[in-house]
């Protein structure tokens, strides 16, 4: 046992936990592989070979999802082909979803393909080591970086650097493989590079003529708890990004709820000791810090849809809309082609669930956006389709009380069919309280839940807040409706976005009526019909 597990009380996840690390299972996957998933123990199952993205899932048994690490959502072409190949070979049982940490999420998988899948994406530079349970996730950072005409910093080079340091260069982090829960870590890299839901951030800040770090911990959004991240008021160089960050993982590792698991979470720690006293305790091991001079944020996020230029003269990037964030192989492969066809082969990741291609030639851009790819990815999608985000929902996911995906698509499609929205409106669907599709960061939100219809027959429902709001002035949603059942789910929502302003009902004009019926009229006297004079 670790010794900072000594003489703790453990729940029996955290007893497993100390009796073999995740990461030990590396040198078994040949085997396990062979033997199948029916004859693997269940621990290491169901539990450990989530250390190396493998995620066991009750409603497909034996088929898994294999979630990748993508640091700052950045994929190359290469690395975009060798995802749609794995995807493919799984037929109609193989997909990819786009996650809201700017990742994917491969389904289908079979654990005795698992050796060769790792082999393939380690030769394309794709990683898979640590990005599930109790570990830090895949680093976000700016979608634009490098190329945005607003950056203030390209986050690329740091958020590669701290997931090197985080999984010891992809071969494994023992230091931070055993934490308390999921730690998320982001860099920002502009001011409407709204991260503030994740644990620890680093935000861009002039200090004293010298570019560097604010510090913000704490984000959080969960079944217990949801809110954001506070200010640590403390300013680093960034190349001390990596020693903070192993720092307040390690006071937090030492330290964190072991017993109570659902106030396993950094935020409830950081709320148990204050955060002026956490302040000090990092200063007891990193050494004095910097005061903050204060990060700045834009009034509201941008939206990175249709196509906008870079930084780069002559250059353009193309915010492209994937519903739902679901890929199919085919539609990986037709996005590794618009890439490369139009592009540098390059492609990003939106915390969103949506794509942009980057370094667009303008002499290509008609071309490009004549490209009958584009009406399965929109440029211009409707406002409501724009912002919707949605996490797996219980197709696959044990955990989900709802199937998100596929009511958050229908709905939307009847909401714009409906009404008229004038602008991008954020609407997160999550299947149950731990909030993978980030509920209460949405304008609405809805969190997936159960109740009695009618009948009395137990029916799915969503619970709704409403307000929630990125920029200067930040605030988690508030709980509005509970128990909504999935049924009434479009008129509530029809009838919140009428109230809070946010969308009109859609009105036919006159002129348009009447020319629908002059052109009814002239095809009966084109047809020789005679139904007019009976």
């Amino acid at each position: 046992m670790k010794s900072y597990l000594e003489g703790k009380k453990l729940n029996n996840i955290e007893k497993n936990k100390a009796q073999k690390d995740g990461l030990e299972l590396g040198s078994e996957l040949e085997e396990l592989a062979k033997v199948g998933w029916e004859k693997i123990d269940k621990t290491d199952l169901e539990l450990r070979l989530k250390w190396y993205g493998m995620f066991w899932r009750p409603k497909s048994p034996g088929k898994f999802m294999l979630r990748l690490r993508i640091p700052n959502g950045v994929l190359n072409n290469l690395q975009l082909k060798v995802i749609a190949s794995i995807v493919a070979r799984y037929g109609d049982e193989g997909s990819s979803d786009i996650t809201t940490r700017q990742n994917l999420q491969l389904r289908g998988v079979l654990i005795n393909d698992l050796p060769e899948i790792l082999k393939r994406l380690k030769e394309a530079n794709l990683e898979t080591i640590q990005s599930g349970f109790d570990n830090p996730r895949n680093v976000t950072g700016n979608p634009l970086a490098g190329i945005d005409p607003e950056e203030i910093l390209d986050t690329r080079p740091y958020t590669l650097k701290l997931q090197n340091f985080l999984t010891n260069n992809g071969n494994g982090n023992a230091e931070f493989s055993n934490l308390p829960r999921k730690w998320n870590t982001a860099v920002a890299g502009s001011y409407d590079n709204f991260l503030l839901h994740n644990d620890l951030i680093f935000h861009p800040v002039l200090n004293k003529g010298v570019m560097g770090f604010g510090v913000w911990v704490g984000g959080i959004l969960s079944s217990q708890l949801n809110d954001y991240a506070v200010p640590l008021n403390a300013w680093v160089n960034p190349d001390q990004i990596c020693n903070l960050t192993g720092v307040i993982l390690s006071i937090w590792r030492n330290h964190g709820e072991r017993d109570k698991r659902n106030k396993g979470r950094f935020r409830f720690y950081l709320n148990k000791v204050g955060i002026e006293n956490f302040r000090k305790m990092v200063e007891e091991k990193f050494g004095e810090l910097s005061e903050d001079p204060g990060s700045i944020f834009s009034k509201k996020p941008r939206t990175f849809f249709g196509v906008n230029p870079q930084k780069q003269s002559g250059l353009f990037y193309a915010g492209l809309h994937v519903p739902v964030g679901r890929l199919t192989a085919e539609r990986i492969q037709d996005l590794a082609y618009l890439s490369s066809a139009y592009g540098s082969g390059e492609i990003r990741l939106t915390e969103d669930q949506n794509i942009i291609i980057v370094n667009i030639n303008g002499d290509n851009i008609r071309k490009f956006k004549a490209d009958p790819l584009l009406k399965t990815f929109p440029l211009d999608p409707d406002p409501i389709s724009a912002g919707t985000v949605s996490c797996t929902g219980s197709t696959y996911c044990s955990f989900a009380l709802t199937n998100t995906k596929d009511q958050a698509q229908k709905v939307s499609r009847e909401l714009a069919s409906e009404l008229d929205v004038p602008k991008e409106l954020k609407i997160h669907w999550t299947g149950c309280p731990n909030s993978c599709g980030q509920a209460y960061m949405g304008a609405i939100g809805l969190t997936g839940t159960k109740t009695r219809n009618s009948d009395g027959e137990m029916t799915e429902a969503y619970n709704i807040s409403i307000g929630g709001k990125q920029g200067p002035v930040n605030r988690i949603g508030e709980l509005k409706y509970k128990s909504i059942p999935k049924s009434d789910i479009k008129d509530v929502l029809k009838k919140i976005l009428i109230e809070n302003h946010f969308a009109v009902p859609k009105k036919t004009s006159k002129p348009i009526f009447l020319n629908q019926i002059k052109r009814i009229v002239n095809w009966i006297k084109a047809t020789n019909k005679s139904i007019l004079s009976r």
